[in-house]
């Protein structure tokens, strides 16, 4: 039997295609990262697989500018909130340790600026979570579109 299609060998309808690069794995990949960093506020790790994949997409010579602009927004929204939080969680450790060494020295006086600090802190960080999920989904969310990040480079939105 001939391998022929429409009178032609397949050999033939293969090379008159053009060749064409799948932008799809392009396209996922800003979203791949956009996941990771989501999917830790229930893993606790994997934002850290999700920015070393960040740079890693970044440092390619293949990769788009528009692409490039979603991990740089993506790197800098994970070491804002990194530097944001683990500051948060060193003042909520020497509030916490500090507030009993408090009461051990001076008695057990209930302080309400404690309970101020301790619950500021807790809206602080909610607010930083918030925060975090509006930059993923907002990256996310232009990746759609193949759009750049208008400033990768910022501390807001």
């Amino acid at each position: 039997m001939d391998d022929t299609t429409n009178n032609q060998p397949i050999g033939a309808l293969a090379a008159a295609a053009p060749h064409t690069a799948d932008k799809s794995v392009s396209l996922q990949r800003p979203v791949i990262v956009g996941i990771l960093y989501l999917i830790n506020f229930f893993l606790g790790f994997s934002v850290f697989v999700g920015v070393v994949l960040a740079y890693v997409w970044r440092a390619e010579t293949d990769t788009p500018e528009w692409e490039k602009s979603h991990y740089t927004y993506l790197i800098h929204t994970f070491w804002i909130s990194f530097v944001l939080g683990f500051g948060a969680f060193i003042a909520w450790f020497v509030l916490i340790f500090g507030s009993a060494y408090l009461q051990t020295e001076y008695g057990s006086q209930s302080n309400p600026a404690f309970f101020l600090l301790f619950f500021g802190m807790i809206i602080g960080w909610i607010t930083l979570a918030v925060w975090f999920c509006i930059r993923c989904i907002l990256s996310m969310s232009k990746v759609g579109s193949r759009l750049p990040m208008p400033k990768p480079r910022t501390w807001l939105f």
